[in-house]
């Protein structure tokens, strides 16, 4: 090789380290801010972007096969990793991928959509999937939707939308109203000031630190409500409910087909209590009414707040929860 090839080689080398070299068009890559071993652990990043954003700010995030994670953090723009596997492998950064990311900018959000390239009707070679990793500024209102992976999200400021239809959803230390939705997988919910609606059909939810409107259902498993406080629904058709309540605003709800019910409810509220199961007890030491061995029609502290406790194939059991 002669000297114009040794120089010509050298830039190169320079343009890859530097995260300069870019691509053009679908399927195509990106190193301008990232690369193998920039997030995801030790798993390659096939195309990173940084999107300066004005708070508050949105992400609409869609993709299929895979798996999105959103975390904040203190820059006032959305950072995002795409990560593309290929029949079993992650491809690295210089690799052409069968897929169209599509990525759209505006002054305070962004919107990102993953759709697999196709061959006529049907998509032929090996299986792909697209995963994001994306920060944000806190005040971020998030969407985010997958047809095949996990969906989560940490530490937002504002409303959260995280639906699946094949993978858990989990969202933690968010302030504003959140939506998780999955069709096949569990939901776990942590320290929520907001209202709350979850639902599966194929797993349980467990919920701790709620504060705000919470419902819960699913159609195939347990729920577990642990120190929430508000106005509480939770209903599944296969599996026991265990709640432990601080705090009830306008009703709690518990009602199970295949399970067992355990309340525990705040002591010194005003509660109408209506229990029914194939055997009820009760060690709330000031309970009053009608009285049961698979029933409870009575009421504490005068009565007030109505709560409804209700299995057709297995116990009821109330205490406090001090």
């Amino acid at each position: 090789m002669n000297w114009k090839g040794w120089v010509l080689l050298l830039i190169g080398g320079i343009l890859l380290l530097s995260g300069a070299l870019t691509g053009n068009g679908p399927g195509k890559f990106s190193l301008a801010f990232g690369g193998k071993g920039t997030g995801f652990g030790d798993k390659p990043v096939w195309h990173t972007e940084r999107i300066p954003v004005e708070v508050p700010a949105f992400l609409n995030a869609s993709t299929f096969g895979g798996s999105i994670t959103v975390n904040s953090h203190d820059r006032n723009e959305i950072l995002i990793r795409v990560r593309v596997r290929k029949g079993g492998s992650h491809l690295e950064a210089d690799e052409d991928a069968p897929v169209h990311v599509s990525i759209t900018d505006s002054p305070n959000g962004v919107e990102i959509t993953a759709k697999p390239e196709r061959d006529g009707w049907l998509r032929s070679g090996p299986a792909v999937s697209v995963s994001y990793d994306i920060l944000v500024p806190a005040e971020t209102k998030i969407r985010a939707t997958t047809s095949g992976g996990s969906v989560s999200a940490f530490d937002i400021a504002h409303n959260v939308s995280l639906i699946t239809s094949g993978g858990p959803v989990t969202v933690e230390r968010v302030t504003g109203e959140v939506l998780a939705r999955t069709s096949g997988g569990p939901i776990n919910a942590r320290d929520i000031t907001g209202n709350l609606t979850a639902r599966t059909s194929g797993g349980g939810i467990h919920v701790v630190n709620a504060r705000g409107k919470l419902s819960a259902r699913t159609s195939g498993g347990p729920i577990r409500l642990d120190g929430v406080s508000g106005a509480v629904e939770g209903r599944t058709s296969g599996g026991p409910i265990d709640a432990r309540v601080r705090y009830v605003e306008d009703h709690l709800t518990l009602s199970t087909s295949g399970g067992s019910i355990t309340a525990k409810l705040p002591r010194n509220q005003g509660m109408d209590i209506r229990a029914s199961g194939s055997s009820v007890r009760s060690r709330l030491d000031d309970l009053t009414g009608d009285i049961t061995s698979n029933s409870i029609h009575g009421s504490v502290h005068g009565g007030g707040i109505p709560v409804e406790l209700k299995t057709s194939g297995g116990s009821v059991q109330i205490e406090y929860s001090d």
